[in-house]
């Protein structure tokens, strides 16, 4: 037998479940008690096409089912009066889905009903966890109906051209701040034969490089961003400045620095200091 024949659900649809307390039904949904209501005027509304999870629901079943929901929630209101109403719906065991045929509850609450709570009293995630899943969510959650218009993506590119502008000035920044601090470490180092001021000065460069590192590696994901903006990469929801791709790992985010590392705007410059940096430690061991 296949799931749809096997499916009580199906056969409440199919008028088969003669003991069923069924509410009312149109030509795309049904909405009736459950065998063991929760409260009394806890209804149910289930579409009439045997589907086993919500995100399989056509946006017109969807509107469907919703919409009737609301309804009976509105008649709960004018004929029961409860202080509250839940409406739930859930996918999975793990969400204590029994039926494999998508249902939404509506459930009329009293202050002292037996329903009891249906969330937990105190979480604990981080700050870290929180933004890292929505990152997560953001660059892959688009509404329906949010399709960016021409000046959206005008002021999207607008945006993530200003964060590429940020990054590139904020790299120059490093570089200036360390020329002063390494000119005169080196500098005091050779004529002092001071190994501390050498070694300040390899520091000062190893540091500053890293965040110039960072920096640029991060312009060159806005700047990636930036182009999947204009050529209207249906991946990237409207107004998102959220670069990171699916599948980023900690041995692909490595590689992005290595790659940055090799680039002109890094070994050269913080290279040839390292280098004299170096010069000065051996001269003052020297000396």
């Amino acid at each position: 037998m296949t799931s749809q024949q096997c499916c009580p659900f199906c056969a409440i649809v199919r008028g088969e479940d003669v003991v069923v307390r069924e509410v009312a039904r149109n030509d795309k949904v049904v909405a009736f008690f459950p065998t063991e209501p929760a409260v009394l005027g806890h209804c149910m509304v289930i579409p009439r096409r045997h589907v086993e999870e919500f995100s399989a629901l056509t946006s017109d079943e969807v509107s469907e089912v919703m919409t009737s929901a609301q309804s009976v929630a509105m008649s709960l209101r004018e004929v029961l009066h409860p202080d509250g109403i839940n409406i739930i719906q859930s996918n999975g065991e793990a969400a204590t889905q029994s039926v494999p045929h998508v249902h939404v509850h509506i459930v009329p609450r009293w202050d002292d009903d037996s329903f009891g709570d249906i969330w937990p009293a105190k979480t604990d995630f981080s700050d870290e966890e929180k933004d890292r899943t929505l990152a997560k969510l953001r660059a892959t959650t688009l509404l329906p109906h949010s399709s960016a218009t021409p000046e959206d993506r005008r002021q999207h590119l607008a945006f993530t051209q200003n964060v590429i502008s940020r990054m590139a000035q904020s790299s120059s920044n490093t570089k200036s701040w360390l020329l002063p601090v390494v000119t005169a470490a080196y500098g005091y180092s050779f004529t002092k034969s001071s190994v501390a001021l050498a070694v300040l000065g390899i520091v000062a460069t190893v540091v500053f490089a890293l965040l110039d590192v960072g920096y640029l590696r991060t312009e060159r994901k806005y700047r990636n961003l930036y182009e999947r903006i204009a050529a209207g990469d249906p991946d990237v929801a409207p107004y998102s400045l959220n670069y990171q791709c699916s599948g980023e790992t900690r041995k692909t985010r490595f590689l992005e620095h290595c790659s940055v590392i090799k680039g002109w705007a890094i070994w050269p410059f913080y290279g040839a200091l390292l280098v004299s940096g170096f010069v000065a430690l051996g001269m003052a061991f020297w000396h």
